[in-house]
């Protein structure tokens, strides 16, 4: 059968083309796929009832390849229903998990269709009036099937092949009156079907380009031109599931402006706005692999999820920022080094979950989303208190030094 994988790059969903790094478009694709479950059981079966209650006298010795051919519809049907019954369109999917509930689908879609293409092919009429209820219905059950579009092209073009390949190619070899011509008026409305097909297609093509640049527009920063807070929270969840699931450590850096309220009172706020972008580019460039996402967190104060990075490589990563950073020679008056400098805050997680449903013990330890940002904040803290312009690190789940920190920070004492 046709999968996803295979037609991506002619299709809708391809994540390639998703600009924003996001599944949530391609998500909303799928969902449509999906919610629509009672018309697609319940078109096949009511269609395949009708098709064997008239062909039920008209093939007297085939009636028990009749029940088993509607045994089949029937299952697929209910099959693909209980199927898409399991897919969450509130819960956040990653694209690979996403391509291969759109992968199902089209694979139950495809087999669907293969098997009404056999009915021609078995119950092959010879009286015209059969005939024509028998194209009639497999019509119908194409176009209960224009969704797979919203999958993939060629998947549905294949389904147009199987579901009316085998009747057009008995009625072409029969020597019945008007077999002929019945057959040439199926790939009519075949190639009809694929012409209006294609334009439903390119529709869906450009609504999706359109979406696409709306979202990017949504998860941009307008001023720094990189990711936003926004486009940040859902990227970090969907990054934890996957290093949850894949066992894999996952990386926080946290940036700060050293003294930028004094920068922007010195300088006004145009020159605030370039020292901004300027200090984005350079957190763009050092985040070079696709999974990695630079981000305005929030005012001056910047943020680089890394997936699959241990601590010490994003610590490394976030040396070389700082460094960057100073490099750019800045003017600030106000800073002790006559320069724009940051302060850095790192921390890495390692997702673990107790999936027996126990209560975790000490032994047994549960991390969650929180335990990163809370550690990366502290460690941003540890950064500026002791002088700014350098990089500090925490332990994920680590609050010993968060609580110093808090006390220190109630009695007003200085660190260290």
């Amino acid at each position: 059968m046709a999968k996803v994988e295979s037609t991506f790059d002619n299709t809708p969903l391809d994540p390639s083309k998703d600009k924003g790094d996001s599944p949530s478009l391609m998500q909303g694709q799928i969902a449509y796929l999906y919610k629509n479950k009672t018309l697609g059981i319940w078109s096949n079966i009511i269609l395949a009832i009708i098709l064997m209650a008239f062909f039920w006298l008209h093939f007297p010795k085939q009636h028990l390849l009749l029940l088993i051919w509607l045994g089949l519809i029937i299952t697929l049907s209910l099959v693909r229903y209980f199927v898409g019954k399991s897919f969450k369109p509130e819960r956040q999917y990653t694209q690979l998990e996403l391509t291969s509930w759109a992968n199902r689908h089209v694979f139950f879609t495809s087999l669907l269709s293969t098997i009404w293409g056999l009915s021609g092919l078995v119950f092959f009429p010879n009286d015209l009036p059969h005939m024509a209820l028998l194209i009639l219905i497999l019509f119908s059950v194409l176009l209960a099937s224009i969704p797979t579009l919203a999958a993939s092209r060629i998947a549905y073009y294949f389904q147009i092949l199987v579901t009316l390949a085998p009747t057009t190619i008995l009625l072409f070899m029969s020597r019945e009156s008007g077999h002929q011509l019945l057959a040439l008026a199926v790939i009519v409305m075949a190639l009809t079907l694929v012409f209006v097909s294609g334009y439903i297609y390119h529709l869906l093509f450009e609504l999706q380009n359109a979406q696409i640049a709306l979202q990017a527009l949504a998860d941009t920063d307008q001023l720094t031109g990189i990711a936003n807070r926004r486009h940040f929270d859902r990227k970090f969840k969907v990054e934890w599931r996957r290093a949850m699931r894949e066992q894999t450590p996952i990386s926080l850096v946290l940036v700060d402006v050293d003294f930028f309220k004094k920068y922007n009172d010195t300088y006004g706020h145009q020159a605030g706005d370039r020292c901004l972008q300027q200090i984005a580019m350079a957190l763009d460039s050092i985040s070079h692999r696709p999974a990695d996402l630079a981000s305005r967190y929030g005012g001056e104060e910047f943020a680089v999820l890394l997936p699959v990075t241990s601590q010490e490589n994003a610590a490394m990563l976030a040396e070389r920022l700082r460094k960057k950073v100073e490099s750019l020679k800045i003017e600030h008056s106000s800073s002790k080094l006559g320069i724009v400098t940051i302060s850095v805050g790192v921390s890495c997680c390692q997702p673990v979950w107790d999936f027996t449903g126990n209560t975790p013990d000490e032994e047994q330890k549960v991390t969650f989303p929180a335990m990163l940002l809370t550690a990366a904040d502290n460690a941003l803290y540890v950064a500026k208190e002791a002088g700014r312009n350098q990089v500090s690190e925490q332990g994920c789940g680590d609050q010993k030094i968060a609580n110093v920190l808090q006390k220190q920070a109630e009695e007003n004492l200085p660190i260290g």
